[in-house]
């Protein structure tokens, strides 16, 4: 029996198909976890399943394909209307039950406030799938506010936080944000990655993963043994 996990972000653009990518070159072969971005948008180039695969060269048996898949750059609720297409929560999440007790990757769609229709928001569709939550921060200028915020919407909605994880170029203040979210934010931290320096092939991309990421193994030990305290 496996355990499938929403990476959730502070915002957009925070990192978390980096940190997927990551997850995705060091773990995936080893322990069979597989990619899934169940609502796509800004499809129009190269959605985020792409992205992975790519970077990771696996093959399609590590990937589902999404749910929902809009071409427009934005919120899910608006590029529906956009698109004249219906997003349904109900049938969104009974597709991630299927998949609860698999080893799955499920990348989420923005930060969790990002509304799924007009009345039904990401951290409400968290909560009812039961899938317990890596938060995904920067390592820049005002991760604490962002990761202390998201920490605080998931905690008191009584969602399952594994812990945070930050990503984004390195810099002096890194360290510091990652142990004051800890302190404050009632969560682990779970390890710190900075982007690499330059364009990394997938063989070079899939070293840098093995040798930079979860170094201390915090991310895949708590996955596979959840019971355990860090």
């Amino acid at each position: 029996m496996g355990q499938a996990f929403y990476v959730a972000g502070t915002g957009t653009d925070v990192g978390k198909t980096f940190f997927s990518c990551l997850f995705m070159a060091k773990y995936a072969e080893t322990y069979g976890f597989r990619y899934w971005k169940p609502i796509q948008t800004g499809a129009l180039g190269t959605g985020d399943t792409e992205l992975v695969q790519k970077t990771t060269s696996l093959p399609d048996s590590y990937f589902l394909k999404p749910v929902y898949e809009f071409q427009t750059p934005a919120s899910p609720h608006y590029a529906s209307k956009q698109e004249g297409k219906i997003l349904d929560p109900k049938f969104l999440l009974a597709a991630l039950a299927k998949e609860r007790k698999t080893n799955t990757l499920v990348e989420g769609a923005g930060g969790v406030f990002v509304p799924w229709t007009d009345d039904y928001l990401t951290i409400r569709g968290i909560g009812e799938s039961n899938l317990p939550v890596v938060v995904i921060g920067s390592t820049e200028l005002g991760t604490i506010n962002h990761t202390l915020l998201t920490l605080d919407a998931l905690t008191s909605r009584f969602v399952a936080v594994l812990g945070f994880y930050l990503v984004g170029p390195e810099n002096s203040l890194q360290t510091d944000n990652a142990e004051t979210i800890q302190r404050l934010g009632g969560a682990p931290c779970l390890g710190v990655t900075n982007f690499p320096e330059q364009k990394l092939s997938p063989a070079e991309f899939i070293s840098y993963a093995n040798q930079e990421f979860d170094t201390n193994r915090n991310v895949i030990d708590t996955l596979l043994n959840p019971d355990d305290e860090i």
